[in-house]
């Protein structure tokens, strides 16, 4: 059974400059602790990431992994897991809303379901964090 976990954070910048640090996947090692490699596999006609792979270091160890990436609105953008070891299914999104003071309020959600049995409290402990360190890392970045 997949697990959902959201949070929300206030990043000092407009939603623009949010999304193009997420939007630069090559550079997420640089400041995600969690992200050890990332690579850009395919763009779409925009020159937006449409399928890139990683490697992360998680709770339970190193995770190799690729994902497709919808860039459907001008302040969103979803994914979808395409391989992985570990992980039968992954999915997620960032969400921008402009607040008009400044600060873009961006919401993470994300959706995932292992294929390697983990005790319950163990497992929602370690998305929890997973969720919390990505949003961090992002505010950290794009408020430089």
């Amino acid at each position: 059974m997949a697990d959902h976990v959201s949070s929300t954070i206030v990043i000092k910048a407009q939603p623009a400059a949010v999304l193009a640090v997420i939007a630069d996947i090559s550079r997420y090692p640089d400041w995600s602790d969690a992200i050890q490699s990332a690579e850009v596999i395919e763009t779409t006609p925009a020159g937006l990431p449409a399928k890139a792979r990683f490697q992360a270091k998680t709770t339970f160890g190193k995770e190799d992994y690729a994902l497709v990436y919808d860039w459907a609105g001008p302040n969103s953008v979803t994914w979808t897991m395409l391989e992985s070891d570990r992980v039968r299914s992954l999915d997620g999104s960032y969400t921008l809303t402009d607040l008009g003071d400044g600060s873009t309020e961006v919401i993470y959600d994300l959706t995932v379901e292992l294929k390697v049995p983990i005790p319950g409290l163990l497992r929602r402990k370690a998305e929890d964090k997973l969720v919390e360190s990505a949003l961090h890392d992002l505010k950290t970045q794009v408020e430089r």
